[in-house]
């Protein structure tokens, strides 16, 4: 799957969101939209949680799509809330504000098709970014980056939102469900404090780290630097992660093998650990070649 076109997640690159001019891109954009589509575009998405998912098959086929896509009517709403500084007497004071976004995707294809994988429903799981684009005459698409799970991209013709206030505990109850935990493809926690480069390896985005080590904006990173506060080294948070071409672009750069960890773990020891199985594959042949 695919982030935006500027290459999400990334080094200080995330997003279109990350990038000056976003919000008069998303201006126009929605400036000739369904006023349906155009709500979207003022959810912040940022920390929202899935509080209802229901897909419901359609029996046709998007066969201008790769593979002829099923097309689907997607039934979901989310929790989405931001925060408020008051300027009273007694001092400033920030409130948290919180609504359920219910939302119904006429005519929709999903990436993937099966969400499952997302487990969109688990307490820990939520929104990190989400993007809104219009990628063909009467299609839009609406694509979430879930932390720690994955990306939901949802491409649609029609939409039906509604958006209500919530109290807190209806937050609240959503982060209280059964967790995911703390493993998955999207890095969570201690990736966003990450050194530059230790993050782009984690998020395995072989550009940021090119940026990261060729000293874009910045000095030159170190390939085998361990991160003074994670105790990882690039390759180490690729084996931990799994993202075998992240590895491959080290390796050709001449990262060293045998680096070890602040808990004197290789690359290759994490990997099996992790159970990241490309990584160990990866991390075999290299040392077989010497």
């Amino acid at each position: 799957m695919r982030w935006s076109r500027v290459g999400w997640p990334a080094v200080g690159y995330v997003s279109f969101e990350d990038v000056d001019g976003y919000a008069e891109h998303l201006a126009r954009l929605v400036t000739d939209a369904p006023p349906t589509v155009a709500a979207l575009a003022s959810i912040t998405w940022s920390e929202a949680r899935v509080s209802e998912w229901r897909v419901e098959d359609s029996g046709r086929h998007d066969t201008a799509g790769v593979g002829a896509e099923p097309v689907r009517t997607v039934h979901a709403a989310f929790v989405v809330r931001n925060d408020e500084v008051l300027d009273t007497p007694d001092g400033l004071w920030r409130r948290w504000n919180h609504a359920r976004v219910t939302m119904r995707f006429d005519r929709a294809v999903l990436e993937p098709d099966d969400t499952d994988v997302l487990d969109l429903l688990a307490g820990d799981v939520q929104v990190a970014r989400g993007e809104l684009a219009h990628v063909d005459a009467d299609v839009w698409e609406l694509r979430l980056l879930l932390s720690p799970t994955g990306e939901l991209a949802i491409h649609f013709r029609d939409v039906a939102v509604e958006v209500r206030r919530v109290d807190e505990e209806e937050w609240t109850a959503l982060e209280a469900r059964p967790a995911h935990g703390w493993h998955g493809p999207i890095p969570d926690g201690w990736v966003d404090w990450a050194t530059p480069s230790v993050r782009a390896a984690a998020h395995g985005d072989v550009g940021g780290l090119s940026l990261a080590l060729d000293g874009f904006d910045a000095d030159p990173a170190d390939i085998d630097g361990i991160d003074p506060r994670w105790g990882f080294a690039p390759l180490h948070a690729a084996a931990w992660f799994d993202r075998r071409a992240v590895l491959e672009a080290l390796l050709e750069r001449g990262a060293a093998l045998g680096i070890e960890d602040a808990e004197g773990r290789t690359a290759l020891d994490l990997a099996r650990e992790r159970g990241s199985t490309r990584a160990e594959e990866l991390l075999l042949a290299a040392y077989e070649a010497g």
